[in-house]
């Protein structure tokens, strides 16, 4: 009846399944090896004042208690930055665990900061609009969700958070930086266009950079894994990347996957699955032409003589 009427739960309702959320992975993550992770286990420090976190970090790591503490922290965190359906969400589209979703997602806030602009978001109370506000944490919870599903999909069992953040950390910082100089074409209009929106609405610029730049900054995920199979400097991997996307107009393609009409959970997954597979694509491509033999050190110059040597494919795409 309240599908019909387009109505949703009511507070009362989500209060009880954010809580029955929260319990429900928590138990999850005792019954797994995350609690014991030396890198998860910083999470514990949150349960703290700073103070205390500074002064006894070692101390807090032999708590008898450690393992529920961690679990309550990660648990605690995720369900109230992604939402009581992203867990299972992610256990469906990519088979992984609630364990391993947790895991990946926290490699996910930590290298893209998202704490940070989640409290940058909510500081802007009575600043800008409540839609605004929503619209921008609709965007960081859309790039935890994409970041993490690719870490489980792209490392599957494999999946280390204090190594991952250590390696995909600072490229992204560093990229992050030049978003605007690497992107291209429609893409930057889009950027452009969003960013601009964003800032006449109040928000900082910052802030309006980062968010507008979201479906970007994931993407600077596969543009680092092209760089370690490639063993290239990951700015000239990503000015390929993005060239690639232009060339195949690639951005018109997700644009019209994003715009399917998704009305159950089937449809939901089918779109994500869609998106993934153009990614990957883009990433392969990406690769293969900077992987080809004896091709010109100019960036365009190649990317030209790949589409020329690939014609056949490239008309039927």
């Amino acid at each position: 009846e309240r599908v019909a009427a387009k109505q949703g739960l009511s507070r009362a309702e989500l209060s009880v399944l954010i809580s029955y959320s929260k319990i429900d992975l928590k138990e999850a993550l005792l019954e797994s090896r995350v609690p014991d992770d030396d890198y998860l286990t910083r999470d514990m420090e949150t349960a703290f004042p700073p103070s205390l976190g500074a002064r006894f970090s070692t101390a807090m790591r032999s708590h008898r208690l450690k393992r529920e503490i961690v679990s309550t922290q990660i648990a605690n965190d995720l369900v109230n930055h992604m939402g009581i359906t992203f867990v299972q969400r992610l256990k469906e589209s990519t088979g992984m665990s609630a364990a391993a979703v947790a895991g990946a997602y926290v490699i996910v806030r930590d290298i893209f900061h998202l704490p940070h602009w989640f409290r940058q978001i909510e500081s802007l109370d009575y600043k800008v609009s409540a839609e605004i506000q929503l619209a921008l944490m609709d965007e960081l919870m859309r790039l935890g969700r994409r970041a993490t599903r690719w870490f489980l999909r792209s490392r599957r069992n494999e999946l280390d958070a204090g190594r991952d953040v250590a390696h995909f950390g600072p490229h992204l910082a560093a990229l992050g930086l030049k978003l605007d100089e690497l992107l291209e074409g429609p893409t930057r209009e889009i950027w452009q266009t969003r960013y601009q929106a964003y800032v006449e609405a109040g928000v900082p610029e910052l802030l309006a950079r980062m968010v507008a730049g979201t479906t970007h900054l994931y993407t600077l995920l596969p543009i680092i894994e092209a760089s370690d199979v490639t063993g290239q400097n990951a700015a000239d991997v990503a000015k390929a990347y993005f060239a690639v996307g232009s060339a195949l107009d690639i951005t018109w393609y997700l644009q019209q996957i994003s715009s399917l009409p998704v009305e159950n959970n089937w449809q939901a997954l089918a779109r994500e699955a869609f998106r993934d597979d153009i990614d990957w694509q883009q990433r392969a491509i990406t690769v293969s032409v900077l992987q080809m033999a004896d091709g010109p050190s100019d960036i365009e110059a190649r990317l030209a003589l790949w589409l020329e040597q690939h014609s056949l494919m490239v008309e039927r795409w």
